[in-house]
């Protein structure tokens, strides 16, 4: 995966907020869009910051690490949008299965917050 300008400031956004606030790293698509600045300018229910946010989530797997992308929610259920799961946790296809595979992933990015590289490649 080559990461869009887009996708690298997403990322670095998202490992910024995950290392410095481990208690509830949590942020929504429009926080996150907010976030980025006006080079990156985007909407949060646009279909470009979703298909970067699935980017992201594919360069974390293919590194081994967990799906960065866990730890933006909604802010009407504060959990990921349905697109979400089709990327990081295909194989979960009930709700409940979605959700436990969801928090088990969103636990795994705080515990190893400090092995998310500065860059993905």
């Amino acid at each position: 995966i080559v990461m869009s300008p887009l996708a690298i400031a997403i990322y670095k956004q998202l490992r910024r907020r995950v290392r410095a606030r481990r208690e509830d790293p949590t942020l929504t698509y429009a926080e996150l869009a907010n976030t980025l600045d006006y080079r990156h300018a985007t909407h949060p229910c646009s279909p470009r910051l979703h298909a970067v946010l699935t980017d992201v989530t594919e360069a974390c797997k293919q590194q081994g690490l967990p799906c960065l992308p866990a730890i933006v929610c909604r802010a009407d259920n504060h959990r990921p949008s349905s697109g979400y799961y089709k990327v990081a946790h295909p194989r979960a296809q009930t709700e409940e299965a979605q959700l436990a595979a969801w928090e088990r992933e969103y636990a795994r990015v705080i515990r190893e917050a400090d092995t998310f590289p500065t860059s993905l490649p």
